[in-house]
């Protein structure tokens, strides 16, 4: 007799992506539940199946909004409510801010979990509707210690209902996509110690502070390289300053990018510059390659990545948290003109030249970031979902 609970999970589509991870997590899931996957708008184009059985689609239009077309979201609520009552589903989870309301309003005897990413909304209508309606869920999972507090504070959500799951890295797969071969001009590259960083080029980014920081550290360090992957509005500025300082041979951008673990993996250090960030996930891709890390105190997330158990914001030197090195947060605009560094820049430099002297520190770091890369494993971020699940 199958003993196990009956899961309806609710997902926009199937084809970004987040709900690429998604389909990870469900399928880690269907080992522990008898999932019915339902799926909003799209088709299985991919031939997706869980089970051997392919999703439920409910032909939403994703441009319709619940408000300018309550009738079709009607229709969609109890098409829900009757796949629920038809599988006898005891728990349903959904994925972004449609799903989750469609969740709600097709709630039935079982227990209602909502999957929360985005907590801004344009429409003040439809905010203080969601406000209204995500109380009536039973648990709310969200990503982050911030998304919490708010949800908390502004949507007056008890505390005992709010869960923090973070996402997922794919670890199995970055780990084979981090051992495809790299062409000869890269393999060049790689003949010496390599600093890489990888982003949109643009100003909250601030790479250009890794290259003042770079271009200092090449006067300690003769055989080193920066590799700078990504593509974005300060291209031609960037390459600008590179060869204001005569850097062409050791500063190399690649822009063009398909697949960025496989210089991830063979690079020394992996170093974020950033003014500020909306997430960490460029973190966790380079902790997934054991790459010890170099980070700004940009952002609360990757503070609290890094330094776990003491979090620190207003930094004047470089902190040696438990599993990588917070930096200063540089502020000075972009001047392709000039080789001259701020003091924050100088700090950056002095600590991607400390870690790569200190072998005992180095590798320290590098055991530390594929551990804390473990904990967004696949199969430990089911476990807390299971945990809330049942």
């Amino acid at each position: 007799m199958d003993n196990k609970i009956n899961l309806c999970i609710i997902v926009p589509n199937l084809n970004n992506d987040r709900l690429f991870k998604n389909k990870l997590l469900i399928d880690e899931l269907s080992n522990s539940f008898n999932i019915k996957l339902v799926v909003l708008s799209g088709n299985n184009d991919d031939g997706f199946k869980l089970n051997n059985k392919e999703p439920i689609y409910l032909g939403i239009d994703q441009s319709d909004s619940i408000l300018k077309y309550p009738l079709n979201y009607y229709q969609n609520i109890n098409e829900l409510k009757s796949i629920k009552q038809r599988y006898n589903i005891n728990r349903s989870i959904s994925f972004g801010k449609k799903a989750n309301i469609i969740n709600i309003l097709s709630k039935n005897r079982g227990k209602t979990i909502l999957n929360i990413n985005k907590i801004d909304d344009d429409s003040f209508v439809l905010e203080q509707f969601v406000k209204r309606f995500y109380k009536k869920a039973d648990n709310i999972v969200v990503n982050s210690k911030a998304k919490m507090v708010f949800l908390n504070k502004e949507y007056k959500i008890n505390e005992e209902k709010l869960n923090i799951i973070e996402d997922l890295i794919p670890i199995d797969i970055i780990s084979e996509k981090a051992a495809e071969e790299i062409d000869l001009e890269a393999k060049k590259l790689f003949e010496s110690k390599v600093i890489v960083t990888h982003g949109e080029l643009s100003e909250y980014k601030g790479q250009w502070h890794l290259i003042k920081a770079f271009f200092r550290l090449k006067e300690k360090i003769d055989d080193i390289k920066l590799l700078i992957l990504g593509d974005g509005p300060l291209y031609e500025q960037l390459n600008e300053l590179i060869k204001s300082m005569n850097m062409e041979e050791d500063i190399k951008i690649i822009k063009e990018l398909e697949n960025p673990y496989k210089y991830l993996i063979r690079s020394d250090i992996y170093v974020l510059s950033s003014h500020f960030e909306y997430n960490k996930y460029s973190l966790l891709d380079a902790m997934a390659c054991a790459r010890p890390i170099v980070s700004t105190a940009c952002y609360e997330e990757i503070i609290r990545l890094l330094s776990p158990n003491n979090y620190v914001e207003r930094l004047s030197e470089p902190f040696l948290a438990e599993y990588g090195v917070l930096v200063p947060v540089s502020q000075n605009e972009l001047n392709t003109k000039s080789k001259v560094l701020n003091r924050n820049e100088i700090i950056l430099s002095n600590a991607i030249f400390k870690l790569l002297n200190d072998y005992e520190l180095y590798d320290k770091y590098m055991e530390k970031s594929a551990r804390k890369a473990i904990e967004f494993s696949v199969k430990n971020t089911a476990d807390k979902w299971i945990e809330i699940i049942r």
